[in-house]
């Protein structure tokens, strides 16, 4: 809680975080969050945390959307780790290499809140078409 008071913010216990009136929700632990009942009650700008699976079914993106809540992709989000784990740890990559890679996960976030944006769609469908050009383009 120490650290909370030395950034200005507030600790909210676990049940209250969906309802707390906050910037950033971030589910880090926890799947299946974001629900038909749930995303009603959000009281936040954004969702983006690296628990997998946030969403219960593809339609909560809509959802969030026509509630005005940006919704970062948790595979996005938590693509990082991923990277680390793999360039460092399994293939012994230089550090700086892989960190270069990690830093693009920010750019590839832009792009996708970006498309979704344009083309008047979710962040989850702009992330999905995104990994479909990239796998047919050799690089997934």
């Amino acid at each position: 809680m120490s650290t909370a008071r030395e950034w200005g913010a507030t600790w909210v216990a676990s049940d209250a975080a969906l309802t707390a009136e906050v910037d950033i929700l971030v589910s880090a632990a926890l799947g299946g969050l974001l629900t038909a009942r749930t995303v009603p009650s959000l009281r936040s700008a954004a969702v983006a945390g690296p628990a997998n699976n946030q969403l219960d079914r593809p339609d909560t993106a809509a959802l969030l959307a026509a509630r005005g809540v940006l919704w970062a992709p948790d595979a996005v989000v938590s693509a990082g780790g991923v990277i680390h784990a793999l360039g460092v740890e399994l293939h012994q990559q230089p550090e700086g290499q892989v960190t270069e890679r990690i830093d693009a996960i920010a750019a590839t976030l832009r792009q996708i809140v970006r498309t979704a944006r344009t083309a008047g769609t979710t962040p989850a469908t702009a992330a999905r078409q995104l990994a479909e050009q990239w796998t047919n383009q050799g690089n997934g």
